[in-house]
């Protein structure tokens, strides 16, 4: 097989700056986002306005097609790096339980023998995919967490899953045998977020820390030298695998 390149595909691509961190390929099926997270970065990224960003979930035209004609171009190459669904806008819309869209999608990847990553707020949504990922070692399921407390859930991701939804979906796809991780990213309360740690690692496989951007008050009133201390004590008494993004771990 050939040394893999990133060449002449059209949903599937190499996520730029700081969201290279998170993997080497993404992929992103829907339009819009119903989550409304307050810390969320897309609307500008996409020149939206948030009210129009927020306002629903649609799948991208023809994303099916397009999508499996990617991923069979890359399984001709060897060494193809994990791919991300998703980065802009989450892959378990209120929508999708209808449409299905994601399922298909990793039966798509799970036939041209790819390596895979889903990253969501969607909670117990993802729980009916979890049959495919038990079956096949290259998956792995993530969620994004930040708070203990679903009052801050309520504040900042008021359309995202609760705290317990998620904490229980990805306990279902550890029982499963399923890789899973935790996108603790942007953190905004630090006590949350190592509560967070000490409630959950067992059902965690990797871990990755980030602190909130483009928000002066709280970053002004956190001291963040002193949380990424703390998180990297806490992470490491409990033998976690983790990574430290770099806005946090270069200050």
């Amino acid at each position: 097989m050939k040394n893999y390149k990133l060449e002449n595909l059209n949903v599937i691509y190499r996520p730029k700056g700081k969201a290279g961190e998170y993997a080497e390929l993404a992929s992103n099926p829907y339009k819009g986002c119903t989550h409304s997270c307050v810390y969320c970065y897309a609307p500008g990224c996409l020149f939206k306005t948030k009210s129009g960003y927020f306002a629903g979930a649609d799948p991208k035209v023809n994303f099916l097609e397009r999508f499996e004609k990617d991923a069979k171009k890359l399984s001709g190459y060897e060494d193809v790096p994990e791919i991300l669904l998703s980065f802009i806008g989450d892959p378990y819309q209120p929508i999708e339980m209808k449409l299905m869209l994601i399922r298909e999608i990793i039966k798509i990847l799970m036939k041209y023998n790819l390596l895979f990553t889903i990253l969501t707020k969607g909670g117990s949504r993802a729980s009916r995919d979890l049959d495919l990922l038990s079956t096949y070692p290259k998956a792995r399921f993530g969620t994004s967490l930040v708070f203990t407390e679903q009052s801050s859930v309520d504040q900042w991701e008021p359309g995202a899953a609760s705290v317990e939804d998620r904490i229980k979906t990805i306990a279902k796809a550890h029982d499963l045998g399923i890789k899973t991780w935790v996108s603790m990213e942007p953190v905004i309360d630090p006590q949350q977020a190592i509560e967070l740690v000490k409630r959950i690692h067992p059902i965690v496989d990797h871990w990755k820390v980030g602190k909130i951007n483009h928000n002066k008050s709280i970053e002004q009133s956190v001291d963040w030298l002193k949380f990424r201390h703390e998180i990297v004590t806490v992470l490491s008494d409990v033998d976690a695998n983790f990574y430290i993004k770099n806005s946090l771990r270069d200050l």
